[in-house]
């Protein structure tokens, strides 16, 4: 409208543009208010400011540039066409929008077609060769001796599914027995020629039989020794090869063997649970692994799954509990006996007995028994005991000991004579206790000098070997006395 009035008032004269210019004086004073309320919006324009959202700098051509695709199209194609005079569902189709936009994905290329082809033929390989192997595996026996190999003399040949899944289970657990079965077939070197070997071997359990092992928040973890088992041990190792078997891991029960016998002179031999064979669950001792005569070997055990396999071998007793008690003392005179009898073998013995977990109490009664049986076999030498004859006038006559006395069990002269010889053997071992420390660390330095590719590759000395290595040595001693003695006799 202003330009307008411009325009009309060039051509005018003076006296008509100054009318004008005072004619357009009041519409210039409201001028700056119609220009002003231009920049503002109405109410409604307002409200469809706020209802719009702000959109996305994404569109649809620079995703599909991108090499990025919808994984529902048609979704979104519904989407669109949806009339956008629904101002109800205006907050649900958002939300679907949103939900789409997240679900984009990246085109597939053509690498990745192959690796999906490589992939889906890798799993057809896979399935056909899994189901060839089972049909091998599970294939009937090729003789007689594969099926004793693998303790499957129980599954017959047939083609009946419970036959092929148990031929299949015993050829699949024979492919892991090198994490179940001990590293070496001879957990032990061989034995000392007859004449210097002991009658039998012992084998010993360490936990719950000679210790006992507890915790508490107090202490923590402590173990404790079995009363009565230092004289068990000293006493017994003049009749047995003993051999302490335990069933927890070396790293753990090394320094409780070590503490038993500091000095090495009651064990002999100490294996752990590395030895021990693992089968259905159960760690199992083997005792035909110990490269020792079955029929000379017995076996105290607390546990009746270590002792599976050779059940007729085992004396399997209670677990102690840790408080004092004197069943080790106690079970020495049964041991004694077994071990001082001339018997090929012990197994015989070890089955007369009902039940093994209270053998103490059974051979107490059979000795009674015996010691009746002996009295009566004797009753002639019994009631001359203490009567005057001429043999006790002449010992006191000449101040000698009387010969008539009265007359000893066989049984109670081996006890005397294992008391003696257990007195002796502490007395000398007490007298060089040095000497046998400087030796032992003697050895440990001599073997850490040998290589373990020499351990293992070299062959183990023969009894023969062993023997003349100990007469050898006893041979040196002897001479290292004899010079002490001819030193100390010049002085």
């Amino acid at each position: 409208m202003l330009s307008r009035c411009m325009l009309r008032t060039v051509g005018m004269p003076l006296h008509t543009r100054v009318i004008s210019r005072v004619a357009l004086t009041p519409m210039s004073k409201s001028l700056p208010k119609l220009l002003t309320g231009r920049y503002y919006s109405t109410g409604k324009d307002a409200d469809k400011k706020k209802s719009e959202k702000p959109q996305s700098i994404l569109t649809e051509d620079i995703l599909a540039k991108a090499g990025f695709e919808d994984i529902d199209p048609k979704k979104q194609e519904g989407q669109q066409e949806q009339p956008e005079t629904e101002t109800e569902t205006g907050s649900e189709e958002d939300a679907s929008e949103r939900s789409s936009r997240r679900s984009r994905r990246r085109a597939q290329t053509s690498k990745d077609i192959k690796r999906e082809r490589a992939a889906n033929l890798f799993y057809l390989l896979t399935f056909g060769t899994s189901v060839v192997g089972v049909g091998y595996l599970s294939r009937n026996w090729d003789n007689e001796q594969e099926q004793k190999a693998l303790e499957a003399t129980n599954i017959d040949n047939g083609y009946t599914p419970q036959l092929m899944y148990d031929r299949l289970s015993a050829r699949l657990s024979s492919l892991f027995t090198f994490f179940s079965e001990p590293a070496f077939e001879q957990l032990l070197p061989p034995p000392a020629p007859e004449a210097y070997r002991r009658p039998l071997t012992l084998v010993l359990t360490l936990d719950d039989l000679l210790v006992h092992s507890s915790w508490d928040t107090k202490h923590g973890w402590r173990t404790a020794k079995r009363p009565g088992l230092d004289y068990f041990l000293g006493y017994l190792s003049q009749y047995y090869e003993i051999v302490i078997f335990g069933s927890n891991y070396q790293v753990y029960s090394d320094k409780t063997v070590n503490k038993l016998d500091p000095y090495h002179a009651f064990i002999s031999y100490a294996l752990y649970k590395e030895a021990c064979r693992y089968k259905d669950g159960k760690n199992i001792k083997d005792l035909s692994l110990l490269n020792r005569d079955l029929g000379k070997t017995v076996m105290v055990e607390v546990d009746p799954n270590c002792a599976s396999l050779q059940p007729e071998n085992s004396i399997v007793l209670n677990p102690w509990d840790g408080q004092a008690d004197d069943y080790l003392v106690k079970l020495i005179p049964f041991l004694e006996y077994l071990a001082t009898q001339p018997v090929k073998d012990v197994r015989p013995i070890l089955n007369s007995f009902k039940d093994r977990s209270n053998i103490i109490e059974e051979f107490e009664e059979r000795e009674k028994l015996l010691r009746q049986r002996w009295a009566e076999d004797n009753k002639n030498l019994l009631k001359n005991v203490g009567k005057p004859n001429a043999g006790t006038f002449l010992a006191q006559l000449f101040g000698v000991p009387s010969f008539n006395k009265e007359p000893k069990m066989p049984l109670d002269i081996i006890r005397e004579h294992g008391q003696f010889q257990y007195q002796q053997m502490i007395k000398h071992l007490n007298e060089n206790i040095q000497k046998f420390l400087e030796d032992d660390k003697k050895f440990t330095e001599q073997f850490g000098k040998t290589s373990i590719n020499k351990l293992l590759t070299e062959e183990r000395p023969s009894p023969e070997k062993i023997a003349q290595m100990q007469a050898e040595f006893k041979q040196k001693q002897e001479q290292e006395e004899a010079a002490a003695a001819a030193a100390a006799g010049s002085k």
